[in-house]
């Protein structure tokens, strides 16, 4: 099995560019990702999410720049740092015909997995296949499908794990056994995975970190807690009957940073809101108040700050 980098840095990227004729898919990239944490890239369709995981993972050459995985040059050691890698991708890459058993089996010997046979029944039962492993794969449920898609990407021990949407398409509960066991591999530190996903909700749940990219930039970068404090307060939505006026008498009330028409009402961004609320609501009382509401910064909202961009329900983005 593949042995792990003892460096303290999974991933290291400086000025990484990638150039698809007049298309500047990567524009410069720097970006850092510790050894057994989970690092979640965000970004609208086309921002360079999958050139950023195919340069990383030697599938692509870049243009300009140069990087580190898992301690090896991607340029000049492709071969080494393949095989401390594991891939998950967005599109199933499963054989129908063949049954889970068969899938590892082929995988463990491509990678010289030594004992092959009690390792591959190891990892079914630690992804809940055993029952299903010798069914053929066009059988299974999305879910179980995704589940062995993991197990496969797991298989030969990589310390770095790339995940390109990993729970797209599946039900509340297939998606929950997959975070589940993303986040026992992450909290027990054998690997470290690089999540792309358009899920607010799946960054939240797995990532230690998260970057975002717009147009090949990173624009952004930290951990969950650190981006949303950087929005600098927190969000209540005040819809009142006129407006006219009412701007202006929000915008006094202490710790209130801005206040900003739109779709849901009037947003007050203010700091400390559970101790501004009375005075807020006392403010807006004579320009007739519909409603109120109170929300702390989320990831989406980081992401429509830096971006431009909110995300659909579907998954989609759509630009605001």
């Amino acid at each position: 099995m593949a042995t792990q980098s003892t460096t303290d840095v999974a991933i290291e990227a400086r000025g990484i560019a990638k150039r698809y004729d007049d298309e500047l898919a990567l524009d410069h990239l720097d970006l850092r990702v510790d050894a057994g944490t989970c690092f979640a890239l965000l970004g609208p369709n086309g921002a360079g999410k999958t050139t950023t995981v195919n340069v990383l993972a030697t599938l692509t050459p870049p243009s300009a720049g140069d990087a580190r995985v898992a301690g090896y040059d991607v340029g000049r050691e492709g071969a080494a740092v393949r095989a401390r890698l594991g891939m998950v991708f967005q599109e199933s890459c499963l054989d129908a015909k063949l049954s889970a058993r068969e899938h590892l089996v082929l995988s463990a010997r491509i990678y010289r997995v030594p004992e092959r046979r009690a390792r591959v029944s190891q990892i079914l039962d630690e992804f809940g296949l055993g029952e299903v492993a010798d069914r053929p794969t066009r059988t299974l449920s999305g879910g179980q499908q995704r589940r062995l898609e993991i197990a496969r990407a797991v298989l030969h021990g990589p310390g770095l794990l790339f995940l390109d949407e990993p729970t797209v398409g599946l039900d509340v509960a297939a998606r929950a056994a997959v975070w589940d066991r993303l986040r026992a591999m992450r909290d027990a530190g054998s690997a470290t995975l690089f999540l792309t996903t358009h899920s607010m909700e799946e960054a939240e749940a797995l990532a230690d970190r998260v970057g975002i990219l717009d147009r090949g930039r990173l624009v952004a970068c930290g951990t969950p807690a650190t981006l949303k404090a950087e929005l600098g307060g927190d969000r209540v939505w005040i819809r009142v009957e006129r407006e006219a006026g009412a701007r202006e008498a929000l915008a006094g009330v202490v710790g209130v940073a801005s206040v900003e028409a739109g779709a849901r009402g009037l947003c007050v961004r203010v700091d400390a809101a559970p101790r501004r609320l009375a005075e807020l609501v006392r403010r807006a009382e004579p320009y007739g108040i519909a409603e109120v509401e109170f929300a702390r910064p989320t990831l989406e909202d980081v992401y429509l700050h830096h971006t431009g961009h909110e995300y659909a329900v579907d998954g989609g983005e759509t630009t605001s």
